[in-house]
């Protein structure tokens, strides 16, 4: 009886830090987004490249250039980096004389609040 009961309590134990281990390592959660839009001409011929560099920055989650035609959603989690340095970081990438630009989209691709209930 004390065996099973010493193999239950280790076997709780490695779970509760094997849980530990693993949430150090976790991806942090995005709690913001910053959405751009892409303008011009042969833009998708950038896709990859601007992918491969946004992942390259500390903090962000995930980018998506394919859910919304002509956009780039970016989602990280916030630090002092605005849309604006995005919006740079997007079009270094892309050359100066190419006819495509990146654009901060204003308040979109996000949930509507949710109203305020009416009082009772």
């Amino acid at each position: 009886m004390a065996q099973k009961i010493l193999l239950t309590a280790l076997f709780i134990v490695g779970i509760i830090v094997w849980g530990i281990i693993e949430s150090a390592h976790a991806e942090p959660r995005a709690n913001h987004r910053v959405t751009l839009t892409l303008s011009g001409e042969n833009c998708s011929a950038y896709h990859e490249a601007i992918t491969q560099k946004l992942y390259q920055i500390p903090g962000v989650v995930r980018v998506n250039m394919q859910l919304i035609e002509d956009h780039i959603l970016i989602d990280r989690v916030q630090d002092q980096r605005t849309a604006e340095d995005f919006m740079a970081i997007v079009n270094g990438i892309i050359p100066q004389d190419a006819p495509c630009r990146a654009e901060i989209m204003g308040s979109c691709i996000s949930a509507d609040p949710i109203p305020p209930s009416p009082a009772p």
